[in-house]
């Protein structure tokens, strides 16, 4: 709770780019952030704001298990998955 209350002081003073620039909910963690502020995973399309990406190899993710495939891969193909 400590986090968001932090979060949300961050975001009150942080300038909003257009003043017809609407608030939306971030679909992870729930804080109300800048349309133009919420990015889009490249692993699994998930939408995040700033405050919940996990930055890592030069990319950001939504969340360490996006990183996790980013660096591990989705398994072996085998016979089986043609």
């Amino acid at each position: 709770m400590v986090r968001h209350r932090r979060v949300e002081d961050i975001l009150k003073t942080m300038e909003i780019e257009t003043p017809e620039e609407k608030l939306v909910k971030c679909p992870l963690c729930g804080l109300q952030v800048p349309e133009s502020r919420l990015e889009t995973c490249f692993i699994c399309s998930q939408q995040y704001c700033e405050y919940c990406s996990k930055l890592d190899f030069g990319r950001t993710f939504c969340g360490v298990r996006c990183r996790g495939v980013f660096f591990w891969g989705d398994g072996d193909q085998d016979e089986k998955d043609y």
